[in-house]
């Protein structure tokens, strides 16, 4: 008999949503169906993965002085003028807005993605292909039809290559989002590990490889002829370091 159980359900029982009759009745159907109790687990290690990699930002040294300083005039200003108090906090509250907003402006536009916020996104983006359905939107092992699905979709040609007799198969394909651009990822299989292999134009010079481990997985970026790559998979360390060297040759 085909389950019925959806992800959104699940979902709702992982938010806590559920009354506490559908709550009971599914946590007797997870224990029976193998298939929703998989999902589960994903979706449980997917929520706690997210809340890991949520940025986290500390207001400014100059933006805390600021507030301060305003804090302390506001004060002076209500033991000269206690009949005006209410005018005098209005002021302040909209002078501490306008510099947060002025200053938070400037700090978005002046700050440049890093290497730790992609390793980030590309994790977040490694993780919803696994447990999603947006693996690949061109499935095939043929690089000659994985490379012409991307035409029309980006604004550049990814190079796309296989080493199935190296024991690293090509699978397919998809267009992902991240770093604030379109960029093409490309799925490889080693035994049962998926590796994801993300690339993009740069204008940063050719660089070594540089490895990373992000919440479990391995990742190792490098830029070649204008293009920015990075591989990440679950798989160990040397493993993946091997199959970016045959991609890289």
């Amino acid at each position: 008999m085909k389950c019925t159980c959806s992800q959104e359900l699940i979902e709702s029982f992982l938010d806590d949503e559920l009354d506490a009759n559908r709550r009971a009745d599914l946590e007797v159907h997870l224990d029976a169906c193998g298939d929703c109790a998989i999902l589960h687990e994903h979706l449980h290690k997917l929520r706690d993965d997210i809340r890991k990699l949520a940025p986290r930002y500390t207001a400014p040294a100059r933006l805390q002085q600021l507030v301060l300083t305003d804090l302390r005039a506001s004060n002076r200003r209500e033991s000269r003028m206690r009949g005006q108090t209410w005018r005098v906090l209005a002021m302040a509250a909209t002078v501490l807005l306008t510099v947060s907003l002025a200053w938070d402006i400037k700090l978005v536009r002046s700050r440049q993605p890093d290497r730790d916020v992609v390793a980030r996104e590309i994790v977040s983006s490694h993780i919803r292909s696994l447990i999603g359905t947006h693996l690949m939107d061109v499935p095939s092992s043929d690089q000659h039809t994985v490379k012409p699905w991307f035409n029309g979709k980006l604004d550049f040609s990814p190079d796309v290559k296989d080493f199935a007799t190296q024991g690293f198969p090509l699978i397919g394909g998809r267009a992902e989002y991240l770093n604030n651009r379109s960029v093409a990822a490309l799925v490889y299989q080693r035994r049962g590990h998926i590796i994801n292999l993300l690339t993009w134009p740069s204008s940063s010079p050719l660089t070594s490889r540089t490895a990373l481990d992000e919440n479990g997985y391995n990742l190792i970026h490098w830029t070649r002829t204008g293009m920015n790559y990075w591989a990440i998979s679950d798989l160990n360390k040397s493993e993946l370091e091997q199959f970016v060297g045959l991609y890289d040759e």
